[in-house]
């Protein structure tokens, strides 16, 4: 209709000034035709849309089909006695997930496991070499698979995680590999989780043992206070592991914490952790679908060494942190129990594209790179150059895939469903 409409002003301005024989006066605003002209512009100037898209995918172990486990790690807190029920009860949710660092070759903690099941929690633990000189060691393996299948319940192993690059990359593979299949023999009820710190987040990749290895993967984010803030925002990471990832394996925010004080400089900022954690929150609810579990870690990293800089990064010491915490994980889309079928499910999945959708008038224009990995396909009707990039109609699409468009103008996000 919009061609149409072009058309038809423009014809009429040329009839009307080849009839008088004079020079076509310049409209201005007050102009009828030039109104019309500079609408119809305004709507054909290319606007930016986030897609999002649904597709099958088969749910990982553990993997809940919607939102996103809620866990803590808790036993670094004196001052709640280093209870997570206490925890708990300070921030008014049940978390689903308990979280234990283990260095491999110490004693395995039967009892802290115990009282997990007790009190209805699911252990995730975070196993780390045992030391810098044999960090390998598949003696450590073999016997920690055979202590974690003595408990039938479902347990998360977060192994060898990536806080700084290895020096081997065929040999921590090779490693963690051989952990896996120990731990499929003798502790099938433990869901593998490969994680890397998000400063790695764009090199790690090479270190990945590979997809039939892992079940989740994982990624390390401590915000301690730069100035007044946490210097660049960590959904510049987190997209890059999350556009990797989102496919193929449920995603969690394994460790994460944000810090209120500093002893650098002696300044209590509640408020802008506060802050913080209720954007990353709320933005992993309403952007990250594929993010599936977020565990918060309430330490004060101060105690280990005071005379050296130190950040507080518990949420239950003021009121202020602790408040908006406990608003934020109150949201529906927090999940305070698991998913423990063993069984794997077809489900469908929304999944977020790393490309841009244009809008121009009352059609979307997706580019050629997201039909080709989005949507496995090519484009083909309504072909246009935006930007030197070659976009395809997706209303075209939409409509002779069965499937459905849905806007959001507010937020400029475009859902394409079945």
């Amino acid at each position: 209709m919009k061609y149409i409409l072009i058309s038809i002003v423009l014809a009429a301005s040329f009839v009307l000034s080849g009839c008088s024989g004079e020079a076509e006066p310049i409209p201005d605003a007050s102009d009828n035709s030039y109104g019309v002209l500079q609408t119809v512009a305004i709507r054909n100037q290319p606007e930016e849309y986030r897609l999002f898209y649904e597709q099958e995918y088969q749910l990982g172990l553990f993997e809940p089909e919607e939102g996103a486990y809620i866990g803590a790690y808790v036993l670094s807190n004196r001052f709640i006695d280093y209870d997570i029920n206490t925890f708990n009860k300070m921030t008014g949710r049940e978390h689903a997930i308990s979280v234990y660092n283990l260095n491999a070759g110490k004693p395995f903690p039967e009892m802290w496991v115990i009282s997990c099941i007790a009190s209805k929690k699911t252990p995730y633990f975070v196993i780390t070499p045992p030391n810098e000189y044999n960090p390998f060691d598949h003696a450590l393996i073999d016997e920690l698979a055979g202590r974690f299948g003595e408990f039938q319940v479902p347990m998360f192993l977060e192994f060898y995680p990536i806080t700084g690059l290895p020096s081997d990359t065929e040999e921590y593979i090779d490693f963690f590999r051989y952990a896996r299949r120990r731990f499929r023999e003798k502790a099938p009820n433990v869901a593998f989780v490969w994680a890397t710190d998000i400063r790695y987040a764009a090199e790690a990749n090479r270190f990945y043992p590979g997809h039939q290895y892992t079940d989740w993967v994982g990624l390390h984010a401590i915000r301690p206070l730069e100035g007044d803030g946490y210097g660049e925002d960590l959904f510049y990471a987190i997209d890059y592991f999350y556009y990797m990832y989102q496919k193929v394996k449920p995603i969690a925010l394994s460790r994460f914490a944000v810090s209120h004080y500093t002893n650098d400089d002696y300044i209590f900022k509640n408020q802008i952790a506060a802050d913080e954690i209720t954007r990353v929150y709320n933005k992993i609810i309403n952007y990250y679908p594929r993010i599936k579990m977020i565990n918060y870690l309430d330490f004060d990293e101060s105690i280990a060494d005071p005379s050296i800089k130190g950040d507080y990064f518990t949420v239950t010491d003021t009121n202020i942190v602790q408040d908006a915490y406990s608003a934020v994980i109150s949201n529906d889309h927090f999940l305070c129990s698991i998913v423990s079928g063993m069984e794997s499910q077809q489900v469908v999945q929304i999944m977020r594209s790393p490309f841009p959708v244009m809008r121009i008038g009352d059609y979307w224009y997706a580019s050629e790179f997201s039909f080709q990995f989005d949507l496995n396909t090519r484009g083909a009707l309504g072909g246009r150059k935006i930007d030197g990039r070659m976009f395809y109609n997706l209303n075209f699409f939409a409509r002779n895939t069965g499937r459905f468009l849905e806007s959001d103008g507010d937020t400029n996000l475009l859902f394409m469903g079945y």
